[in-house]
C-alpha cells in the first residue's frame, strides 16, 4: 500500500501522490483511468501523469493510439527526495554567500537592528569571518580566555587576515602573558594597543565593534556569540570603547586606578 500523505510531505502534489499510488496499484493505466480514479479532469490527468514522468515516478508509452502510464518502483521517491535536498543545499550555499551583502543593504535602510545568534566552535569562527568581512576599523576589547580556546596560533593567523585586508585593529589588551607584547609584530598587523593591568578586565566576553556591528563573545563552556548589526547600537558601543581607552591611557599616567571592582575597597 502506498502513503499517499507521506508522498504529500516528500513533496508532491495531492493529484500527483493519488496518481501515483493508483499507477503502482493498478500496474498501469491511462489517463482517462486515473481521472476517474483520482476526481480530476482528463485534461489534469494528463498533466499529473506527465509531471509524473518528469519527476522519474512514471514512464509512459503509446499502443496504437492509447498512451499508458507505468508506474516507476518506489525507490524513485528517494532519488526524488536525494536531488530535492541536493538542490536546497545548493540554495543554502548561495544564499549564505549572498547574505552579508544583503543583511548590509536591509540595515542601511531601517533603524531595525539585526541580532544573529551562534554556538560552539565553529559557530564563533563564522562570527569571526563577520567581522572580517566588514573591512572596518576593529575596535577590540579582548579577553584573555580567547586563546586558551582557540589556541594563540588562530589568533595569529586572524590578525594577519586582517592586517592583509587593511584592516586597522585599536584594542584594549589586559597585560597578561598570552598577549603580544612585541610592538613591531604588532605595527606589521595594523594593531594599536592600549594595555591595562591584568586584573582591570577579566570577563570571558570579547567585545568586537566594526562599522555598524557588534559582536560579543562569551568563551568558556557554553561558548555562545551574538552579532548586533545596528548603527545606532555600533555607536553606542564604540563610544563606551573609546571611554574605556581613555581611562586605560589615563592609568598609565596615575591620574587614575583602573582596577576589578571587586579589588577596591
Amino acid at each position: 500500500m502506498i502513503d499517499v500523505h507521506l508522498l504529500e510531505d516528500i513533496g508532491l502534489t495531492e493529484p500527483q501522490a493519488a496518481a501515483y499510488a493508483t499507477l503502482v496499484r493498478l500496474g498501469k493505466s491511462s489517463a482517462p483511468t486515473v481521472s476517474k480514479e483520482i476526481g480530476e479532469s482528463r485534461s489534469n490527468a494528463y498533466k499529473v501523469l506527465d509531471r509524473l514522468c518528469a519527476l522519474g515516478l512514471a514512464t509512459k508509452s503509446q499502443h496504437r493510439a492509447r498512451i499508458l502510464y507505468y508506474p516507476a518502483s518506489p525507490a524513485a521517491l528517494e532519488r526524488l527526495v536525494q536531488q530535492r535536498l541536493n538542490a536546497v543545499k545548493l540554495q543554502e550555499r548561495k544564499l549564505d554567500a549572498e547574505m552579508p551583502e544583503m543583511l548590509d543593504f536591509f540595515f542601511a535602510h531601517t533603524e531595525q537592528p539585526g541580532i544573529r545568534f551562534y554556538q560552539g566552535k565553529e559557530g564563533l569562527k563564522q562570527i569571526y569571518s563577520d567581522i572580517l568581512a566588514t573591512t572596518k576599523t576593529l575596535y577590540l576589547l579582548r579577553s584573555p580566555e580567547d586563546v586558551r580556546f582557540f589556541g594563540e596560533s588562530f589568533f595569529a593567523e586572524l590578525r594577519k587576515k586582517r592586517a592583509l585586508l587593511g584592516i586597522q585593529t585599536i584594542a584594549i589588551t589586559p597585560d597578561v602573558p598570552s598577549a603580544n607584547h612585541d610592538p613591531a609584530i604588532d605595527q606589521q598587523n595594523k594593531m594599536l594597543r592600549t594595555w591595562i593591568p591584568a586584573d582591570a578586565y577579566t570577563a570571558r566576553v570579547e567585545w568586537n565593534i566594526a562599522g555598524d556591528k557588534v559582536a560579543l563573545i562569551s568563551y568558556g563552556k557554553e561558548a555562545i556569540g551574538v552579532v548586533i548589526e545596528s548603527k545606532q547600537i555600533a555607536e553606542s558601543f564604540r563610544q563606551a570603547f573609546m571611554l574605556m581607552q581613555r581611562a586605560g591611557e589615563s592609568a598609565k599616567t596615575g591620574l587614575i586606578e583602573v582596577a576589578h571592582p571587586l579589588h577596591r575597597q
